[in-house]
């Protein structure tokens, strides 16, 4: 495991060695290290370290727009620990978009079940270590128009179940219970206007991605996934300072999913308020919006509402179980020259809520 670490500090590091070194005359790359303090219901209290680099590679001009890499680690209350590198790199003229994701995870959390009826009293602690690594090499086919490979391999081992810290369980009756490795071969198709990726504020992204996991490609299961993920930005004055965003997000799985990898609700990013996963099932479709606001000089505030449900299939998806979060939250900005936010938010739902601090706009 420790060489696993050390791969993945590797790639990590190789990402800005590779690509960020080479300023270009219209872009000055930033680095800016920050400590990684940050909460949520999924985690509590989380402490550790992140370095973000903005940059473009290359001779990119104005007319690419600004790349990122974010590597980290954290360490939570909860005992959960993690080393995180995920990065965008837009190559000159936007001909080519690499977005990756790599992890090594050791980390602690809740399952009530599958379902939109799952209850409170139903909740195991699962405990488990994780590799992720996940990646989409896309091509310009037209202007902002992009598509190519996608592909993504997990491995979950050392699973373990328990009721309360000590009292340790029998594994639930569900697909994946005791881990397994998967890896995923797809598409991506992604049609982005967005004039920042950090911190989007005018025109829109649509992106349409699956993944097909087979026993045949060192895999323990037969399975797909698809993804539908639109988001929509509207500026009502320059520069920003007053945007009305929307999203909508809707997932599909079949097959013989894991559980780890049905679609799910809750999190920082979406149906803030809820415990990512306190509802999952093959099918989920959430949507939500938030007005942002820029106050003065680096603050600002924002307030947001969401609406989200799962079930076994679309016309399963049933109007009873739809469950609802609102809240507001501020926002500090680290980098002016590139705008990009710590934001602290605060969701609620139906007999549920919690804190969210972490970094970058919740989409």
């Amino acid at each position: 495991m420790k060489k696993a670490k050390f791969l993945l500090l590797v790639f990590s590091l190789m990402s800005i060695i590779c690509f960020g070194q080479e300023d270009t005359i219209r872009f000055k790359t930033t680095y800016t290290p920050l400590p990684n303090i940050s909460y949520s219901p999924d985690t509590r209290l989380v402490l550790g370290a992140l370095l973000l680099v903005q940059f473009k590679p290359g001779q990119a001009g104005p007319e690419t727009r600004a790349s990122n890499a974010l590597l980290s680690t954290a360490f939570s209350f909860n005992e959960q620990s993690s080393v995180e590198a995920d990065y965008t790199i837009i190559f000159p003229h936007e001909r080519w978009f690499w977005k990756g994701y790599a992890s090594y995870q050791k980390w602690p959390e809740s399952f009530w079940g599958i379902g939109p009826e799952t209850l409170e009293e139903d909740e195991v602690k699962v405990e488990y270590q994780k590799i992720i690594f996940r990646q989409k090499f896309l091509q310009q086919w037209k202007s902002n128009l992009f598509a190519g490979p996608y592909l993504q391999y997990t491995n979950m081992f050392n699973v373990a179940y328990f009721l309360n810290e000590d009292e340790e369980i029998k594994a639930p009756a569900v697909t994946g219970a005791e881990g397994g490795a998967n890896l995923g071969l797809g598409a991506s198709f992604i049609w982005d206007k967005r004039n920042s990726i950090m911190t989007p504020t005018t025109n829109h992204y649509l992106e349409f991605s699956t993944l097909f996991f087979s026993t045949n490609w060192f895999g323990d299961f037969n399975f797909q996934s698809y993804l539908l993920d639109a988001r929509k930005y509207y500026d009502f004055t320059s520069g920003g300072k007053n945007v009305l965003a929307f999203h909508a997000r809707i997932e599909h799985t079949a097959g013989e999913v894991p559980f780890r990898e049905l679609a799910m609700l809750g999190g920082q990013e979406i149906m803030r308020g809820y415990m990512k996963g306190r509802y999952r099932d093959r099918t989920g479709a959430q949507v939500q919006t938030e007005f942002r606001r820029i106050l003065t000089g680096r603050f600002g505030v924002v307030a947001f509402g969401a609406l989200g449900v799962v079930g076994p299939g679309f016309d399963e998806l049933q109007t009873e179980y739809i469950k609802w979060t609102a809240g507001g939250g501020l926002r500090y900005n680290i980098n002016k020259a590139n705008p990009t936010f710590i934001r602290l938010d605060y969701g609620v739902g139906k007999d549920t809520g919690g804190f969210y601090v972490t970094l970058g706009e919740a989409f």
